[in-house]
Formats: C-alpha cells, structure tokens, sequence
C-alpha cells in the first residue's frame, strides 16, 4: 500500500511534527482533557513534550506490532511442521534470532503443556518442557477463543517477569493444535526505545535531559522507570507513593484514561527525596485490548 503524504506523513515515513502534535492533542480532547493555556511550564512545554512522547510511542507501538508481526509468521509456519521436534524448534530459533527483544519462545499443546521451548542465549529451555502454562490468562485466551493475545507481566515457570505475545496455531485441517508464546520483557524493549530519545545511558541511568520517562500497566504496575527501583512496584498499593496523593490522584486518571495532561508531587529521584512538582503527558501503546500508559514527565518552573 502507497503511503498517503498529505496525511502529515515526511519522505521518510515518519508523521511531521505538527501532524505528532495534533494526533495527541485529538487524543487529549477525545479523552475529555483540554490541552491547558496557562499553568506552571505550560508555555514552551507544549510543542516539546507531545512531538517527544509521539515519538516514544511511535517506536514502542512499532515495536510491538512488529513483534506480533513476527510471531504471527511463526504460527504459520508451525502450521505446517507441527508444535513439537527439529523443525518446530527451528521456527522458534529463528523467530528469536530475527527479533533480539524476545527472550524465549514455546509452543504449547491444547492442554496447555509446552511441547517445545528455546530461550535466549541458552540450549533450549528444557526444563520449561511439560510444564503446564495453560492456567496462564494469555494462554488460555487463545485456547478458548482461538484468537491471539498479550498479557500483562506474570512470572514465567523459569523464574522470572516477562510479556507474553501468544497466537494459535492450527492444524493444516484447521484443527486447533496449540499455540505459540514469545516473551518479551517491557523493561530491556523500553530501554532500548526510550533511553536514545532521552540521552540517557541505561546502564548508569545518568546525563538525562530535562524529561524523564515511565511506563505504567492500568493497574498500577510499574513497568518502567528511569529509576529501576521503582520497577515492579505498584502505583496504588506500593508504601512509597503513599504520601503522595496528587500521584495517586493522576494515577487514577492514567490508569482511566489513554491520553492525558497533568501535575503532580514526587521525589526529585532515588537518592534525592526533595520534592518537587513534574508536569506530564501519557498517551498509550499496546495490542490486542492490553494497554501500557507511557508517561513523559519534566520538573514543572
């Protein structure tokens, strides 16, 4: 399909500025949140904040279809070799080597036992095979529904927190014969995505500019943050942001929300408990009715 260019769209595909700008803006006034005139930074914070967080979200949203891209192609393919042996081995092989930002790939029988698993950087999964997965949400979506999923983070048998993008596969009767899961983890994808924008190096998470970044699940799962101790906690039960009831307060309007402006009080960052006013916009990424909010924040003037 031809790209349409009047659509906003530049000679190298990416939307202009003022088009990025005017998607979230529409999102803000469809989300009943009007783009405020006046407030602390709201001037000159305008034109910078939506073109970046876009842009964030751009690549997130990219990211992700493409990794469902990729993972329907698998399901495909696994079609025609069956869930289980070389061959099947072989699709989830080169699944992962194609898409780096998946750590592990299984398929799974109808009863929800993973017949075959390869793992990143390791032989294969061997101990994960057999395993009974079909209690897992995501898993059972597709073997009641037949229809692909994403979940939420959950603790893989192997140990520890991943995503899971899963897909049916089916016989070549048509026949359900199981599925495929491909886990990914939020925070080494967002790394990658988020840090260059940012100017950050993820290793030390130093020499950021102005903005700082963080991912939320609608539940309150933090599923990243600049500051990695803040990783994994959650928003609304989590000790720490307890004494903080203006980040509860727009906690609830993210958790509620898909785009969005607003204030609130917090720590200057792990080690400097000042606290200051951060101004921040979200807007969301995500597949198959699993959204991740994407909070961009600044400390307000």
């Amino acid at each position: 399909m031809k790209r349409n260019r009047s659509s906003g769209e530049g000679p190298s595909g990416r939307l202009s500025a003022a088009a990025l700008a005017a998607l979230l803006f529409c999102a803000f006034a469809a989300s009943g949140e009007d783009i405020p005139a006046a407030g602390p930074s709201a001037e000159g914070s305008l034109p910078d904040m939506p073109f970046l967080l876009l842009q964030i979200q751009a690549d997130v949203q990219g990211s992700l279809n493409g990794l469902e891209a990729a993972v329907a192609d698998a399901s495909a393919e696994l079609s025609a070799t069956g869930l289980e042996g070389g061959a099947a081995r072989e699709v989830l092989r080169r699944l992962q080597e194609a898409n780096p930002d998946l750590v592990e790939a299984v398929t799974f029988d109808i009863e929800g036992r993973i017949v075959v698993a390869e793992c990143d950087d390791c032989e294969g999964a061997e101990g994960a095979q057999g395993a009974d997965i079909g209690g897992q949400e995501h898993i059972s979506h597709v073997l009641n529904t037949r229809n692909p999923a994403f979940s939420g983070e959950f603790l893989l048998v192997e140990g520890y927190m991943g995503t899971a993008i899963a897909y049916p596969v089916f016989g070549e009767d048509g026949g359900l014969l199981g599925g495929i899961s491909a886990i990914l983890e939020p925070e080494d994808l967002m790394d990658r995505l988020v840090a260059p924008h940012l100017g950050y190096d993820v290793t030390t998470r130093s020499q950021i500019i102005d903005y700082s970044f963080w991912a939320m699940d609608p539940d309150g799962l933090i599923l990243y943050d600049r500051d990695e101790g803040q990783i994994g906690r959650l928003l609304f039960e989590d000790p720490l942001y307890q004494p903080f009831p203006s980040l509860l307060d727009l906690g609830e309007r993210i958790a509620a929300e898909r785009a969005g402006h607003g204030y609130y009080s917090f720590q200057v960052a792990e080690g400097d408990e000042t606290v200051v006013t951060k101004e921040s916009y979200w807007t969301t990424a995500g597949l198959h009715g699993r959204d991740w909010r994407l909070v961009l924040t600044r400390i307000a003037e």
